[in-house]
């Protein structure tokens, strides 16, 4: 791990913040120590830096067989997006395997792998800081901040490897279902899996950890968005106690999270989600000087893309969610929806457009949008990502404050007797989009209302995933013949097709992967056993 940690953390040095002569000829990296790293809080800040740049690089080099693999906009898109019920990656059916979650039982996949690989990259370099950073030079409120921030990172990683490889809390056994290793230490010795109660609890004391040491640095991020401050700890905070239906938790955390942010106008919304406004709360950073060239994520969704993995493929909303949205929301042409009486679209397979009144429309309608002489047009395409230059350059949002608004309404809902409340939130989120909106529901409908308007203001934002497997319902994509714009192969049902309800696919979670279980001898399955305990000699 010390090896992972130097190179990882001083490139973050390098690319981000500078570095001086003194530093590159302190040590060879075989003598370099955590103490010699993190000898002042400068080179603190530089590691804590590097945590951002483990979020924005590529790994396509790093063993994993197909380009696009790109930190955490790599998790939001394949992960968060394309295997959800919202977003269909068009005629990429060479992706079959994520989108239809048939990796999840498949221990030597890349998919199955790749996440696992990328978070406890994200965590033992994020351990590095939290263990050895008080031993930098400098004050004691600089080495606060910067070991703030390594926590929220670790504890961020821990979500979102909970959400992907442990079963939902409502079929957790209170907790008591497999959970993971928590390495909290360059440790890396053999490990048994933790409960999944255990990790919640690992979640809220860093990030309780973190808050209190915010609260006493008067330190900021300034425009850093990449980097992480208290807000994104409530935030995180939020999404972790969802996931584990600790509705006033959740609640509490959300409407802190959002303090001092404002929600975007609709001329930020059509803006390209590429640049940050008064709404984003975190980033993944990306410039001309970081190009991530045909494996960034606009390269796969930016709908004015150079790149044949965009322009062939862009990313479409489901028939059935955008039906539910008035026309009259300043959001709702952000998709190409086709008009009453249009012609030019197929109703089979990917449904591509290319010729006809709905074609002639939307290449007029979207010109400055798309690349207008590659792009391929389908029915209910999004526009909504922009890149701003070559193919895929432009910062990718991880958390904005709709998103809190959306969380606190959930909560509230589910402990129940705050309707007025929940409503109230619900037409902040809304009204900026439509003027009139108004919201008198109640009971069910209320919820189905806050989570209908969720999925599609954060449509391809990565979330859509995590609140379908904790909401507990199935994976509905309709086909053409049924009334729905799903690929047939997205669309099926059976081992390899997209359909499948709440205890499919293994119960929505990845399998550990073999890289794991091959290396650490105290974890001996990659499926979790029905009768899986903590204390089990087989694991």
């Amino acid at each position: 791990m010390k090896k992972s940690i130097i190179s990882l953390c001083s490139v973050g040095i390098l690319m981000l913040t500078g570095c001086s002569d003194d530093y590159l000829t302190v040590a060879s990296e075989g003598d370099v120590t955590t103490t010699t790293l993190f000898a002042t809080t400068r080179m603190l800040d530089g590691a804590v830096n590097g945590l951002s740049l483990i979020m924005s690089s590529t790994y396509s080099s790093d063993g994993f067989g197909r380009q696009g693999y790109n930190g955490e906009a790599t998790i939001s898109l394949w992960y968060g997006d394309y295997k959800s019920s919202d977003a269909q990656y068009s005629n990429a059916t060479s992706y079959l395997s994520v989108i239809c979650s048939n990796h999840n039982e498949l221990a030597t996949s890349d998919y199955t792998y790749y996440p696992w690989y990328y978070y406890y990259r994200l965590i033992g370099n994020a351990n590095a800081i939290i263990t050895d950073g008080d031993k930098a030079e400098g004050t004691q409120a600089e080495r606060d901040f910067y070991i703030a921030q390594a926590l929220v990172y670790r504890a961020h990683a821990y979500t979102q490897l909970a959400a992907l490889y442990c079963k939902r809390w409502v079929d957790s056994r209170n907790g008591q279902s497999r959970g993971l290793p928590l390495r909290l230490t360059d440790d890396r010795g053999d490990m048994a899996c933790s409960t999944l109660a255990e990790v919640y609890d690992l979640v809220y004391a860093d990030l309780d950890r973190a808050l209190a040491l915010f609260a006493g640095t008067n330190l900021t991020r300034g425009k850093a968005l990449w980097r992480t401050d208290a807000s994104i700890a409530h935030g995180v905070y939020s999404r972790a106690a969802l996931a584990k239906q600790d509705w006033a938790t959740a609640a509490t955390h959300a409407a802190a999270a959002r303090e001092g942010y404002q929600l975007m106008n609709p001329a930020d919304y059509w803006a390209g989600f590429n640049t940050a406004n008064s709404e984003w709360m975190w980033e993944t950073y990306t410039d001309a000087t970081e190009n991530l060239g045909v494996n960034g994520f606009f390269a796969y969704i930016g709908a004015n893309t150079g790149s044949s993995k965009g322009y062939k493929y862009i990313g479409s909303i489901d028939k059935g969610l955008i039906e539910q949205i008035p026309a009259e929301d300043s959001r709702y042409e952000i998709f190409m929806v086709p008009r009453e009486g249009e012609s030019g679209w197929a109703t089979s397979d990917s449904g591509r457009a290319k010729k006809g009144d709905f074609y002639d429309r939307v290449k007029k309608q979207y010109e400055s949008r798309i690349d207008k002489k590659n792009t391929y047009i389908y029915p209910y395409m999004s526009t909504k990502f922009q890149k701003i230059d070559d193919r895929s350059i432009g910062c990718v949002p991880i958390m904005r404050a709709a998103e809190m608004i959306y969380n606190e309404a959930e909560a509230l809902c589910m402990q129940g007797g705050q309707e007025p409340k929940v409503r109230a939130l619900l037409e902040e989120a809304v009204t900026p989009y439509q003027p009139g909106y108004t919201c008198t529901l109640s009971g069910e409908a209320l919820l189905n209302e806050v989570k209908l308007y969720k999925r599609f203001d954060l449509w391809g934002e990565g979330r859509h995933y995590f609140d379908q497997k904790r909401w507990n319902v199935d994976l509905v994509r309709p086909g053409w013949k049924d009334g729905g714009n799903w690929h047939p192969q997205f669309a099926a049902s059976g081992a390899t097709g997209g359909a499948y309800d709440t205890k499919g696919k293994n119960n929505w979670c990845i399998c550990i992967p073999t890289k794991e279980t091959d290396y650490n001898n105290l974890i001996n399955y990659n499926i979790e056993p029905d009768n899986w305990t903590k204390d089990s000699p087989q694991q």
